[in-house]
């Protein structure tokens, strides 16, 4: 990618100290994907910039960089979260959905329309007067079935991912490491093949294929129960640690009570 200086709308991720004085800032921009770039100064006290380089906003900005590294030159606040800004719950619920994008994105992969779906999710917690812990586990892992589609790993709900027929009730089983259900002929058929194949409740596939594809708005509206939405979460970190680039035993809902 050939640029010395580039301005862009953006959201910033993730902010670690870095250097004696200076933050290190990772953004998702709408022109360009992630950005890592660093704030020169900004721990300092009267830094310009470090007071619209923070999270939960979203901001013009402009960014340059030098033989070894990308700085910021300049930033402006477009919108801020207020909300967000304000509530810990929501604050807790968006930044473990941030930290999560910031660690299986790659530099520079541009992708619009994850842009808006990160937008379009941050608005939504920003707008709700409150969300029960049971429902934000529900919404983050909705969110990350979403983010993983965008990505490019899909999760076969409908059929079976070895026959790629329409899956029936009762006659299936899950297989994270492949990515969805297969039916129940394809493992009597190669038992070797499926035998790490497990089986769920048709609950539970009932509420991973809501998840995904529901409003958001609906998804806190529907009361489904405890144990239903524990074994969604489970099933969720047992996708992520298949298919996305992470080396941890960490549950995605860490921060968060089921």
């Amino acid at each position: 990618m050939a640029w010395s200086a580039i301005k862009t709308e953006a959201i910033i991720m993730t902010s670690a100290p870095f250097r004696e004085a200076d933050r290190r800032y990772s953004a998702l921009t709408r022109d360009f994907g992630k950005v890592v770039f660093t704030g020169r100064g900004a721990r300092k006290g009267k830094a310009k910039l470090a007071a619209h380089l923070e999270p939960y906003a979203i901001v013009d900005l402009e960014i340059i960089r030098g033989r070894r590294s990308v700085t910021v030159i300049s930033v402006e606040r477009q919108h801020a979260f207020r909300s967000l800004m304000q509530d810990l719950d929501r604050r807790i619920l968006t930044q473990a959905s941030l930290s999560l994008i910031d660690k299986h994105l790659k530099e520079y992969d541009h992708d619009e329309i994850l842009y808006h779906l990160v937008l379009d999710w941050m608005n939504f917690v920003d707008n709700q007067e409150s969300i029960e812990k049971k429902q934000q586990v529900l919404l983050l892992g909705s969110f990350m079935l979403r983010l993983m589609q965008q990505l490019g790993y899909e999760v076969a709900l409908a059929d079976c991912i070895a026959c790629k027929e329409r899956i029936m009730p009762l006659a299936f089983r899950w297989h994270g490491g492949k990515g969805g259900l297969v039916c129940s002929d394809c493992v009597h058929k190669d038992g070797q093949e499926w035998f790490a194949a497990r089986t769920i409740e048709e609950e539970a596939v009932k509420v991973l294929r809501f998840a995904r594809e529901a409003a958001y708005e609906d998804i806190v509206s529907t009361n489904f129960e405890r144990a239903h939405v524990e074994d969604f979460s489970r099933i969720v970190h047992d996708l992520m640690q298949y298919h996305l680039p992470m080396d941890t035993s960490t549950p995605f809902w860490r921060g968060l009570a089921v």
